[in-house]
């Protein structure tokens, strides 16, 4: 088996090409902000008006088009270079404005300090334990004292009976088999999650428990 096919980039670079050419499903089009989501009308709430926003591992740009209807100044990042492509396709088609920015998997090409507000959605749980610890690094690197962090993760669902995964040693499932092979997903507990951030942000509000999905945060940087 080649490691192309077991890289999580590769594996989102796959799986949106894929989507593009097949069709996009429902739940990827309709924003968060719009889906009466609690912590995403907090994190809306929390925003100044014109505020800077990341969208990190922005897919196909859902929750970017909706930061940038309601007036915010966004930023797209995606290991998937087709779906930036695509949000800023849309972007242009409904005469918002978007900026996207380079990201390898690991570095933001972003100023120090730059973001009032941050949204990590459904991302974090598709690498390693210390990838996401790198990648928290990144994201408080980025935001100004005082910005809004909206993270959300996920449960492992799969409506493909030939997924199969090995478990390594920090817990990370990593897909083998069927349409997931090469990606990547850990499950995480309310304590894992929140000690991604504990050094420098304030945790704001939170939903879910251990036993239940999903687990959302908002944090304040601190």
């Amino acid at each position: 088996m080649s490691d192309e096919r077991l890289d999580s980039g590769a594996f989102w670079k796959r799986c949106i090409s894929d989507v593009l050419r097949d069709g996009i499903p429902d739940k990827w089009v309709e924003s968060v902000f719009d889906g009466g989501q609690p912590l995403a009308g907090s994190f809306l709430d929390r925003l100044s008006s014109g505020a800077t926003v990341l969208d990190f591992g922005c897919g196909l740009g859902r929750n970017a088009l909706a930061l940038a209807t309601k007036g915010h100044d966004v930023y797209v990042c995606d290991v998937a270079d087709a779906g930036v492509r695509y949000c800023e396709e849309q972007a242009e088609v409904r005469d918002l404005t978007l900026k996207s920015v380079g990201y390898d998997g690991h570095e933001i090409e972003l100023a120090n300090r730059s973001m009032d507000g941050i949204l990590a959605w459904s991302c974090l749980d598709h690498v390693t334990l210390d990838w996401a610890r790198e990648l928290s690094e990144e994201l408080t690197r980025v935001a100004r004292p005082g910005a809004i962090l909206l993270v959300s993760f996920d449960e492992d669902k799969s409506d493909d009976p030939d997924s199969e995964a090995r478990i390594l040693p920090d817990g990370t499932h990593q897909y083998f088999g069927g349409r997931r092979i090469g990606m990547l997903f850990r499950p995480y507990t309310n304590a894992e999650i929140q000690s991604l951030f504990e050094d420098d942000w304030d945790l704001l509000e939170w939903e879910g428990e251990d036993t239940t999905v999903p687990r959302r945060g908002l944090f304040r940087r601190g």
